[in-house]
């Protein structure tokens, strides 16, 4: 009975191994879409907020970071994602370190982010409350 379940296991590895491949590099070449497209979109952000005023430019720049490590993660969250799929195929020691320093990473990053995303939001909101006082004033 042992040997078909070894003989099975077996089997669907030869079957699976290369969908599972062609699956990861599918991947990989996603995140890698991903890393490009986040980094032109925040380029093209960048070059538009030059002409503008120091105080808006500041604001716009944390924006412009905020979305870019927001790629950056889903990024990130892809190729975690591929590689636990690498990992089925070849459970060693080795996969299972680089799937640990990657998941780790991920964990910090996203932490980092969410502080970083409360604190632009507080940001704006006393940019907007202060605009509003702002506006108030000169309309009395």
């Amino acid at each position: 009975m042992n040997y078909d379940i070894v003989a099975l296991t077996e089997a669907l590895d030869k079957i699976l191994r290369p969908y599972i491949e062609i699956l990861t590099f599918a991947i990989d070449i996603a995140a890698g879409i991903v890393i490009a497209v986040s980094a032109f979109v925040a380029l093209i952000s960048f070059l538009r907020i030059l002409t503008k005023s120091r105080a808006i430019q500041t604001h716009e720049k944390e924006t412009i970071r905020l979305r870019l490590a927001r790629g950056m993660l889903l990024a990130l969250d892809f190729e975690v994602g591929s590689d636990i799929l690498k990992t089925i195929l070849l459970p060693g020691i080795n996969e299972l370190a680089i799937l640990a320093v990657i998941v780790g990473i991920r964990i910090g990053l996203s932490w980092s982010l969410s502080k970083e995303i409360e604190r632009h939001r507080i940001s704006k909101i006393k940019m907007d409350t202060d605009a509003d006082v702002s506006k108030n004033n000169n309309e009395s």
